[in-house]
């Protein structure tokens, strides 16, 4: 066995030492090559060969001579290692070529592409653990001699080549990080070049060079032609960089990528496969750290971009479906009340106004669905693969068990109102309606979420939404929504009970800024202990309560990194007596007689119900302009009156204290804030726009 030494600059002597005696022992011949000082080699170590290259450039013509002096001086020291004949004789005979320092990474890379055959790695320790192994007989074969035994489709293996090139020492530094990513360049075959890029890039992104590993990934994407390996690519990167909290630049390229081998998939009439990488394209365009769990979401202002995403995709495009239905919806029978069927998949929070109403309603004969107790319909509406597989032409019998499952509920109903456009929604618009009328409410969160685009709107006759630019943001990202056989659109505001929130506040009230519902990172906490930062440097006297519980940082890392930004900024605002958090309360119209000034500190909003609940209790609403549609058509300065909105923590200091300048001015705007909040929102003025779209009445 062969074991060749590449080395850049004279290494430990006792570490080389001790790693010829060791390989000695299971009889290794050992050769050091590279540049070094000749008086630290003792010849009493039992190399087999010792060859120190010139670096002179003597072996080199004039044009090679002249390139080695332009480049950076470990590609130069490869252009003295790679033309020393005798350092090629080693490397042709080598078992294993091991790089002893960073200089010599790039060349002991070249070196071992030379012989495909041998082992390559860094650091003495690996190189002895290979020995060792091809010693006993138990060493994998480097990937060139492996031969695939699959139906055409190779193993996830990593040469000894690639482990090589995403070596986390040879990436820490920008010099070698910089060479190892001209290597996925160079010219290779695809394979070679899928496996080089894939170690690189994780490599890249464990020693926080980013940015390095999503663009290497493109580069490399844009130089092959198989479909399949471009997704892989692009994913691989893509999604590493979501998983540690932030939004690449690759996140619509790389959904892109997923959907063309998509297509390639479904016209070579493979429905799973078309199926795996539709989901594949969705689960990254749609990823919760890109829209959800930060303060700004590329959707916003790409909507067209990410409607022309499924639009373009021949796969996509027949998942979400265009299906319609076998009848038209149709009147209830004649002398019997109208049988209503509200649909939720565990979370009914904004439903028990809408049942009370229609359970009293001796014209309306309600039922309740919650699929979340129906494990067999749950495991339906939580499975996206298969569903995508059905409406892609397989999995028959998804069809067959969501129509067992469904139809009875259907030929039941005259309307079925699902309540949020999310996984019961897409089910339910999996199977014909009949003559059943289908009413989807979308709140919020779904327009981020990829379940619009698994809904099969031309099986819904209506879709509500909570506001006007909720709407506004759905219909320019939902090719579905405004095609030939999309559902009428309406906004109905949520039903609540107001009037039990006007209650009357307590004496230190005028001073009390607060906010209810701080557990996710849209309501953007951060921003109001700005505000009342600014506030106390004005007046001492103001503080701000918090009624909620905290955010979730299993969720992802980007809400774990804003919690922890959070914490360490709040409670310093807690020690001087400037914050107050209270926690999850079941008495919220209690909690908001102490509140003064109700505040929404929010990016992103549908309606926000605490802001609606605390403006009825009496408090002034301050509500910044949600930074996701502020310029746009609509938003929160459309939502609410104009002068409740401000744009910035100084300019919501300023209207904090233009309205609790003295008790009467603040008790006159508290008086106005009710009055409108129970004029516009509360459930008698509400309910007439459910009995409208439902069609009773």
């Amino acid at each position: 066995m062969d074991v060749l030494v590449v080395v850049g600059r004279t290494p430990n002597t006792d570490t080389l030492s001790a790693f010829v005696a060791e390989l000695k022992e299971i009889d290794a011949r050992v050769h050091v090559v590279g540049t070094f000082s000749e008086r630290a080699i003792d010849a009493d170590w039992g190399l087999d060969s010792v060859r120190r290259v010139a670096t002179d450039g003597a072996n080199l013509d004039w044009r090679a001579r002249a390139h080695a002096l332009e480049v950076h001086p470990n590609e130069r020291f490869w252009a003295y290692v790679g033309a020393d004949q005798d350092v090629l004789r080693l490397t042709k005979a080598a078992d294993v070529i091991v790089a002893v320092d960073a200089k010599a990474y790039y060349s002991a890379w070249e070196l071992a592409r030379l012989n495909p055959g041998a082992h390559a790695c860094v650091g003495f320790a690996a190189a002895q653990r290979i020995a060792q192994a091809l010693r006993d007989g138990t060493a994998r074969p480097p990937l060139a001699e492996q031969q695939s035994e699959s139906d055409g489709r190779q193993e996830e293996s990593s040469s000894d080549l690639a482990l090589l090139l995403g070596n986390e020492k040879l990436l820490g530094s920008k010099v070698g990080a910089a060479l190892a990513r001209r290597v996925p360049l160079l010219p290779l075959s695809e394979k070679t070049r899928v496996d080089m890029t894939r170690n690189l890039v994780v490599g890249l992104f464990a020693t926080k060079r980013n940015q390095a590993a999503l663009a290497t990934a493109s580069a490399t994407a844009s130089r092959l032609r198989d479909t399949r390996a471009r997704s892989e690519v692009l994913r691989a990167a893509t999604r590493r960089a979501l998983v540690q909290g932030s939004t690449p630049d690759t996140l619509l390229a790389s959904a892109e990528a997923d959907l063309a081998h998509a297509d390639h998939l479904y016209e070579t009439q493979d429905p799973a496969g078309a199926a795996e990488f539709v989901n594949h394209a969705l689960t990254t365009a749609f990823h919760r750290v890109a829209h959800i769990d930060q303060r700004e979401s590329p959707l916003t202002g790409r909507a067209a971009e990410f409607a022309r995403l499924t639009a373009a995709s021949t796969a996509a495009s027949v998942v979400a479906g265009e299906r319609g239905r076998s009848r038209p919806a149709a009147a209830p029978e004649p002398g019997r009340p109208r049988r209503l069927l509200v649909v939720t998949d565990g979370n009914d929070n904004f439903l028990g106004l809408i049942r009370n109403h229609y359970e009293s309603n001796p014209d309306v004969e309600l039922k309740f669905l919650d699929i979340a107790d129906h494990p067999g319909i749950k495991r339906l509406a939580g499975n996206r693969r298969r569903l995508m597989e059905y409406r892609l032409g397989g999995d028959p019998m998804y069809g067959f068990t969501a129509e067992q499952h469904l139809r009875p509920h259907l030929d039941w109903a005259d309307t079925v109102f699902i309540d949020w456009c999310a996984a019961a929604a897409a089910l339910f618009t999996s199977v014909d309606p009949g003559t059943a009328r289908i009413v989807v409410r979308l709140h919020s969160y779904e327009a981020f979420s990829h379940w619009p685009r698994l809904t099969d709107f031309s099986r819904v006759d209506d879709l509500v939404f909570v506001a006007d630019h909720i709407r506004d943001l759905a219909l320019g990202s939902v090719p579905a929504l405004t095609g030939p056989q999309a559902p009428r659109t309406h906004i109905v505001d949520n039903g609540m009970d107001l009037a039990g929130f006007a209650l009357a506040k307590n004496a230190d009230a005028r001073f009390t800024v607060g906010m209810v519902g701080i557990g996710q990172v849209a309501k953007d906490p951060l921003w109001a202990l700005r505000v009342i930062r600014e506030l106390r440097r004005r007046d001492e006297r103001y503080r701000l309560v918090l009624i909620g519980g905290d955010m979730n940082t299993k969720a992802s890392q980007a809400v774990a990194a804003y919690e922890r930004s959070f914490r360490r900024k709040v409670t310093a605002l807690e020690a001087a007596g400037a914050v107050e958090r209270r926690g999850v309360t079941s008495d919220v119209p209690g909690n908001l007689r102490d509140i003064g000034v109700i505040l929404s500190s929010s990016v992103r909003e549908g309606c926000h119900v605490g802001v609606m609940e605390g403006a009825a209790s009496g408090a002034v609403p301050v509500v910044r302009d949600w930074p996701f549609f502020a310029g746009q058509k609509h938003g929160a300065s459309t939502l609410y009156p104009a002068d409740w909105v401000v744009s910035t923590p100084e300019a919501a200091a300023d209207r904090i204290l233009a309205v609790t300048a003295d008790e009467e001015t603040w008790s006159q705007h508290c008086r106005a804030s009710e009055k409108h909040a129970l004029a516009s929102w509360d459930w008698p003025v509400v309910r007439g726009e459910f009995d409208r779209v439902f069609g009773i009445g």
